[in-house]
C-alpha cells in the first residue's frame, strides 16, 4: 500500500505515511493559530523616498539644464519636459506610498504572517521552525528618517526563497527588538 500524498510505500496499512501525517498536524496547527503576539506596518516617508530617487531627479535636472544651453529659445520644450518628469514623478510617489503603507506584518504564537498589497493582496506565512535568523539593516540614507529594513531569513536552500525583506519599517530598531522578544517568548513556549 501506498501514500495517498506522496506516493511512499507504507510498511503498515493506512492512508497517508508518518511524514505527510506531520507535514498535515504542522499545517493545521498553523491554520489554527490566531492569537496575535505583535504586529507591525510599514511606513511611507517621503524625505526618505525623494533622497532614494535622488539620482533620478539629477539626471532630470541635468536634461533640462543641458536642453537650456543649447538654445535658450528651447524653454518651452523644458518647461514641458519638466511638467511630465513632474507628473510621473508625483505619481509614482502617489503608487510608492499606497505600495509601500499596504504592508503589514503580525507574529502569532508559532507563525510570522507578511501581507503587502492594496487591490492584489498576497500574505506570505512562514512557521517559526522555518526562521533561521530575523535582523534588520538600516543604512546611512535611512538613519535621519528613523527607517529600515527587517530582514528575515529562512532555512531554505532556495536562493530566491531565502529572504523576505520588509522595507520602509519606522522606528526599525524598536520594532526589531519587539519581534525579537515575541520571537524568543515563543521559542521558549514551545
Amino acid at each position: 500500500m501506498n501514500c495517498k500524498i506522496c506516493g511512499a510505500e507504507l510498511k503498515r496499512e493506512g492512508e497517508i505515511c508518518n511524514n505527510c501525517m506531520n507535514k498535515l498536524m504542522e499545517q493545521q496547527r498553523l491554520h489554527n493559530d490566531v492569537e496575535k503576539t505583535y504586529t507591525f506596518k510599514q511606513k511611507f516617508v517621503l524625505g526618505y523616498e525623494l533622497l532614494r530617487h535622488i539620482e533620478q531627479i539629477g539626471i532630470v535636472i541635468f536634461m533640462i539644464v543641458l536642453l537650456l544651453s543649447v538654445n535658450i529659445s528651447y524653454w518651452r520644450y523644458a518647461v514641458l519636459s519638466g511638467c511630465i518628469f513632474g507628473i510621473i514623478g508625483i505619481l509614482y510617489l502617489l503608487y510608492s506610498e499606497l505600495k509601500i503603507n499596504s504592508g503589514m506584518c503580525t507574529l502569532y504564537n508559532s507563525k510570522l504572517v507578511y501581507t503587502k498589497g492594496k487591490i492584489r493582496k498576497k500574505a506570505i506565512q512562514i512557521s517559526f521552525s522555518e526562521i533561521e535568523d530575523i535582523s534588520y539593516q538600516q543604512g546611512s540614507i535611512q538613519k535621519p528618517f528613523n527607517v529600515g529594513t527587517i530582514i528575515i531569513k529562512k532555512k531554505t536552500r532556495n536562493i530566491l526563497d531565502k529572504f523576505i525583506m520588509i522595507e520602509s519599517v519606522k522606528d526599525v530598531g524598536k520594532v526589531f527588538e519587539n519581534i525579537k522578544n515575541a520571537f524568543e517568548i515563543n521559542e521558549v513556549g514551545r
